[in-house]
């Protein structure tokens, strides 16, 4: 059995904390020819840039940069100081403006990840220090020989974090795509459920369709080239934390997830709000899959009867949140 694992790039809508440090040709791509391309995940790149004074000048590096990754995503990185497209010597760089470029060897076999920070400014006797956290998604692919009539085999699986699956059956569903063309799904030779089945070996534009209604999330897995007499295990690892009520009232049905601060900025009674919303729970067990970071969370009553909020709700990869 043979394992690929590709850490998911965005190609479209990551958010930033820093408008000024801009990051752009965020790109991931397998050796094996597979490029990975999402369309609104929760994917998250956090830069920060801070300046001290330099008490040694000359002997002390101009800039350094500190790089943090959330989950299961990469094994090592790497960074270049580049300016008007040349690589500049870290501790002969002058004052002035810069670009970040980074690259990602991904923990699995084999790929790599990058993109650029943009707007890295260097001050005369000044240490510019650059923070970079990177969250994710992780695919691990596992290749697995058997008789199959000629036809290669596929499955698809959503985990929460490592080793924590999500049983939505309507979580993760598989779709075939002519190579380059999208406009319509193939259909495979042999359908198990809508994440298993069969089809013609060939090149494909896979897609991974996750998420809530209206919020939907797009994986898609382009130039995935599937062999005969192959079964392909898809995992999709969203290295996300886990929000659940637990504050035993059963007028509870669902909650709302929002942006941290959206409690304090409403005046009077309690509401939703679609337009600030990032996603609502709605499952029997009112537990969700949560990317990391700090939200309110709008507890909803008898379906709307009445709301309450409940505030700064940190939520941590790989760790279960109760809120009361």
């Amino acid at each position: 059995m043979k394992r690929v694992t590709v850490l998911l790039a965005m190609l479209t809508g990551i958010i930033f904390t820093l408008q000024s440090q801009k990051v752009t040709n965020y790109t991931c791509q397998l050796d094996n020819g597979i490029k990975v391309r999402m369309e609104q995940c929760w994917n998250h790149v956090w830069v920060d840039q801070k300046f001290e004074p330099i008490k040694t000048p000359g002997q002390t590096p101009p800039l350094t940069l500190n790089v943090r990754t959330l989950g299961d995503l990469t094994s090592k990185s790497s960074f270049k100081l580049m300016s008007a497209g040349k690589e500049i010597k870290l501790q002969s760089a002058k004052p002035g403006t810069y670009t970040l470029k980074l690259t990602f060897q991904l923990s699995g076999k084999p790929g790599t990840l990058s993109f650029d920070v943009e707007n890295i400014e260097i001050k005369a006797n000044t240490k510019t220090n650059v923070s970079v956290t990177l969250y994710d998604y992780q695919i691990k692919i596992d290749e697995t020989p058997g008789s199959l009539k000629g036809l290669a085999g596929y499955t698809s699986k959503i985990e929460r974090f490592k080793g924590t699956e999500e049983t939505n059956p309507a979580c993760g569903t598989v779709s075939f795509f002519e190579k380059g063309k999208r406009t319509t799904p193939l259909t495979p030779d042999e359908v198990t459920n809508n994440k298993a089945g069969k089809i013609k070996p060939g090149t494909y534009d896979v897609l991974i369709t996750l998420g809530n209604p209206g919020k939907v999330q797009k994986i898609w897995l382009e130039n995935f080239t599937l062999k005969p007499e192959v079964t392909y295990g898809i995992t999709t690892n969203l290295n996300a934390g886990i929000i659940t009520y637990t504050g035993g009232n059963r007028d509870v049905k669902m909650f709302h997830i929002y942006p941290a601060g959206t409690a304090d900025k409403q005046k009077g009674t309690a509401t939703p709000d679609k337009s600030l919303e990032i996603f609502r729970c709605e499952s029997q067990d009112l537990t969700s899959a949560c990317p990391p970071g700090t939200y309110d969370i709008l507890l909803n009553f008898r379906n709307g009867a009445k709301y309450e909020w409940r505030k700064n709700i940190v939520v941590q990869t790989s760790i279960k949140v109760q809120v009361k």
